[in-house]
């Protein structure tokens, strides 16, 4: 695969001890946010941080695929795609020198794409970025 992820790592629906769910005042699980069929790619899709990392890094540091796609969000130096689905948030972003994040959160969803711009701006530039 061109991302060098493996089959499987990402899924419509993976097993339940290995989802992480936002959880009501009582300490419950709330029920999940589930989309099917054509909107599936819209916030139905699961993986973990570390296989979203390899998109990320793939995608947006390395660029083994070419210039990100039009669906991403392009910034003077930032390039970014963001998201939520019913208490969860999620934002994937990288530097032009090779800075990058992925933060996902449960819960406070409103402050998730703020807290990462300000921490990816606060890593120090890896060694030889721009």
């Amino acid at each position: 695969m061109p991302l060098g992820l493996e089959a499987g790592a990402v899924t419509a629906l993976p097993p339940r001890e290995r989802r992480l769910v936002p959880r009501n005042l009582s300490g419950r699980p709330r029920p999940l946010w589930t989309l099917t069929g054509p909107i599936l790619p819209a916030g139905g899709l699961w993986s973990t941080c570390r296989t979203l990392s390899q998109v990320v890094t793939g995608l947006l540091v390395d660029r083994r695929l070419g210039p990100p796609a039009p669906t991403w969000q392009h910034g003077s130096s930032i390039t970014w795609h963001n998201g939520a689905t019913r208490g969860s948030s999620v934002i994937a972003a990288a530097h032009d020198d090779g800075r990058w994040i992925v933060l996902h959160r449960l819960g406070a969803g409103d402050a998730t794409d703020d807290l990462a711009r300000k921490t990816l701006l606060a890593a120090p530039a890896p060694r030889g970025g721009a």
